[in-house]
Order: structure tokens, then C-alpha cells, then sequence
């Protein structure tokens, strides 16, 4: 009696396959060595495993990745802040471990041109802001992006590659990125010296794992969050975010380490 009840105290799904959407977007997503890595990909790929289930990646911009998720041709997302727009489509995973914020990142030599009060301020002095198109940056970005007055000073595109090399060329004044991400890209695109994140947290909100209501449910979503506890709880969540924040040797990580803690960075 005790093996049978052991037995069915963690949930199996031996049939069901996953399909998670991933983009370049390290040190979250990344291809090393011909296979998708990084935090996201590591720790959804050992939680999908706990629960006995197939993983699958596919890459696409995430724009599109937010229609195929309502859709249900993509079962899952990670990094997505929580909106009333998104919540009719999609099931949040109520578990979080790690909070890298939305900082806005400009150039060096820009460090005293600007009062950093706020994007709305911002916007009002005429701030030309680099932005990914259908990306919630905070609550206040979101209302700003309503109104003609402030939108007209937004630069969007699908890719924040391209939007790093806009600051560069001085063709916007700022983008919006998560900390961890920035660091590592601008570093990545040999931008270090003249970019830089400045001293205005854009968002410190948490950014969550989704899946489609279409093609996920409720109770599938219950489980991943159960393993996903039991992955901060066992030390494993915070083992996987060491291997790709801490120790590696890289110059990005001095900064992003001073903005977070020391390593082995502490998990929420």
C-alpha cells in the first residue's frame, strides 16, 4: 500500500510532449555546441524531465511566439511579465527564483545628459527610446505606449540586437533590457565601453514561465509548479543560474554580480 501511494505522489506524464519557445537571448537562451542552453532552457528542460515528459524548442521572436502561445501551437514561454491582456490566454506558473530588473541601459557618454526620473519624463524631453515590438517592459511602459504622444518617441523592433546597435550608432537614446541580458550583449556586440545600464530600474517585478490555455492545463501547470519548488528547494534552481552567472570568467559578470549579489547568487 505504501509503494502504491509513493507511487502516484508525483504525477507522470509519460505521453505528453512540451514544446518551448526560445530566441538568442543569453544567459537565458543560448546554443552551445549545437544544443539549447542556458537558465531557462536548463531549468525547464530538468523540470520537464522530473515530470516525465518530452521537451521540444522551437526559436521564434516574441511577437510571434505571444500569437502562437494564444493559439496553443506553442505550449510555453519564459520571461513573461503578468498583464490582464495576457492572462486571458495564457497560465502563469506562480513559482520564481531569480529577479534580474529592467534597467534602461545608455550610452557613456550620455550618463549626465539625462534626469532619470522616470519614462515618462523621459519621453517628455524628447528621450528617443529603443523598444522590441509587443514586449511589456512595466506597468508604467505599458499605459505610456497607449498614448500617440509619448508612443512617437518609441523606436520598435523584433530584435534587440538591432536595437543595441541603434543606441551605438546614436540613433535612439536608450533600451530597455533585463540587467543579466544587457550585460551579456552588450559585451557580446564589443559595446561595453561606450554602453552602459544607468541608474533607473525601468521594473524589479518578476517575470514568470507561461503556458497556453489552449493546449496546457491547469492542473499540468500545478505539477510544474510543484517541481519547480522542489527545485529551489533541493538546490538545484540555484545551481543551474551559478553555472551560467557565476565563475565563468567573463568582464560582464564583475558588473552584473555588483548589481545582484555575490555568487552563489541566493534564490527567492
Amino acid at each position: 500500500m505504501l509503494a502504491f501511494i509513493l507511487c502516484f505522489s508525483a504525477p507522470s506524464y509519460g505521453d505528453c510532449d512540451i514544446t518551448l519557445r526560445w530566441d538568442d537571448d543569453p544567459p537565458y537562451f543560448m546554443v552551445q555546441e549545437g544544443k539549447v542552453v542556458g537558465i531557462d532552457a536548463d531549468l525547464v528542460r530538468e523540470a520537464i524531465g522530473r515530470l516525465n515528459c518530452g521537451l521540444s524548442f522551437q526559436k521564434m521572436p516574441w511577437a510571434r511566439a505571444l500569437r502562437e502561445l494564444r493559439d496553443g501551437h506553442v505550449d510555453m514561454l519564459s520571461g513573461a511579465y503578468r498583464t490582464p491582456e495576457r492572462e486571458e490566454y495564457a497560465h502563469y506558473s506562480d513559482v520564481v527564483g531569480l529577479v534580474s530588473p529592467n534597467i534602461l541601459f545608455i550610452r557613456r557618454s550620455d550618463e549626465s545628459r539625462f534626469e532619470l526620473n522616470g519614462l515618462r519624463q523621459l519621453l517628455e524631453s524628447g528621450f528617443r527610446l529603443g523598444a522590441q515590438i509587443h514586449v511589456s517592459y512595466s506597468d508604467e511602459y505599458s499605459a505610456l505606449i497607449q498614448n500617440p504622444d509619448y508612443e512617437k518617441n518609441i523606436q520598435y523592433l523584433s530584435r534587440r540586437e538591432s536595437l543595441w546597435k541603434m543606441l551605438a550608432r546614436n540613433r535612439v537614446d536608450g533600451v530597455v533590457a533585463s540587467r543579466l541580458t544587457g550585460l551579456y550583449e552588450i559585451q557580446a556586440l564589443g559595446l561595453s565601453g561606450t554602453t552602459t545600464p544607468s541608474s533607473m530600474v525601468v521594473s524589479n517585478k518578476p517575470a514568470f514561465f507561461v503556458f497556453s490555455k489552449a493546449s496546457v492545463s491547469s492542473e499540468f501547470v500545478a505539477d510544474f509548479d510543484r517541481v519547480l519548488q522542489a527545485m529551489l528547494d533541493d538546490g538545484t534552481f540555484a545551481a543551474i543560474v551559478n553555472r551560467y552567472v557565476c565563475g565563468t570568467g567573463d568582464s560582464w559578470l564583475a558588473e552584473a554580480q555588483a548589481g545582484m549579489g555575490a555568487c552563489p547568487l541566493a534564490m527567492r
